[in-house]
């Protein structure tokens, strides 16, 4: 009786030990924030865009402006702060010299 009670405590271990490792191994979490989870917030006067972004896999991304300059219509880029998680990043384009032309968030 104890041998058959020890066989079944090994096959529910060994079961139990291949299940954690399944789960160990069950694939990356997705890395991409989701822009549907973000709400943005902007002041056009200063040219200023803000995104508070939800994110549950604690992977780093932030908000990228293009601009664009009145002058001669070349495009750069204002980048806001890095952010692991959930939280906000705010950028701003030069508003005496640029408009906002594009919101990316981009994930790192």
């Amino acid at each position: 009786m104890f041998s058959v009670l020890r066989a079944r405590a090994g096959a529910a271990a060994v079961a139990i030990g291949a299940m954690s490792v399944l789960t160990v191994t069950a694939g990356p979490a997705q890395a991409a924030v989701n822009p549907a989870n973000c709400q943005f917030s902007y002041n056009l006067s200063i040219g200023r865009v803000a995104a508070d972004c939800w994110n549950p896999t604690e992977s780093g991304w932030y908000i990228q402006l293009t601009c664009e300059r009145f002058r001669n219509g070349s495009h750069y880029y204002a980048r806001g702060s890095i952010v692991y998680g959930s939280g906000v990043s705010a950028a701003q384009c030069d508003a005496h010299t640029s408009e906002i032309a594009g919101v990316d968030i981009v994930d790192i």
